[in-house]
């Protein structure tokens, strides 16, 4: 970490922020030319009111130095409390897709009704039992693609952005001409994709409206 933990809060989010803006910049002696397209505050803190005092720090530097904000690991009743309390609000929510958080339906409702992007991690190792579930599968199997791909393609159908882990080129490459190759079938065949991705959305999503 940049910033010591014994420091106030306000001295440890602006240096990590400056660390972060030196990191981005093209020039040794100036972070003049840098900034942060999107900061996300990694998890709330220990009570409400210490992370609006950090998310009012960190709306001091929108929008010169950081353009969006954003928080991850985060429930439905901070980022309530952020949406209405801030000035800048939550553009990115960043969360774990998985049974443990019955997959996030009213924060991803709260998030589609004030235009939050919601990302998805640990959206395959968090989901072995949707790997294994009958849509899935139906998918794989009527497209040829792997299981894998078939789960990013209905959790992206439900308005949901994937977070792919890989550090391999050619794993990303492979699902991203996966998730294409599925689009594709998916227009041919929409009576069928329809009818999977609806068995699906039964599994992980009550209506959002």
């Amino acid at each position: 970490m940049p910033y010591n933990h014994n420091d106030p809060l306000e001295a440890q989010i602006r240096t990590s922020v400056a660390s972060s803006l030196r990191n981005l910049s093209q020039r040794e002696d100036s972070d003049a030319d840098s900034y942060i397209d999107c900061l996300l505050l990694h998890s709330p803190l220990p009570t409400v009111e210490m992370t609006l005092d950090a998310w009012k720090i960190l709306e001091t530097y929108v929008p010169h130095k950081i353009r969006k904000l954003g928080i991850s690991n985060v429930n439905l009743a901070i980022l309530e409390a952020i949406w209405e309390n801030s000035t800048v609000k939550p553009s990115v929510v960043q969360n774990r897709f998985y049974p443990a958080t019955k997959y996030d339906v009213p924060l991803r409702r709260f998030c589609r009704r004030n235009n939050i992007t919601y990302q998805s991690f640990w959206t395959l190792t968090g989901n072995p039992n949707l790997l294994k579930s009958k849509p899935v599968a139906s998918l794989s199997a009527a497209t040829g693609m792997s299981k894998s791909v078939a789960l990013y393609c209905l959790v992206v159908d439900l308005g949901v952005q994937v977070l792919n882990g890989t550090t391999s080129v050619a794993h990303m490459q492979e699902d991203l001409a996966g998730i294409a190759g599925v689009r594709e079938w998916a227009t041919v065949n929409q009576k069928e994709w329809i009818q999977i991705s609806h068995s699906f959305n039964g599994l992980v999503a009550p209506s959002l409206d």
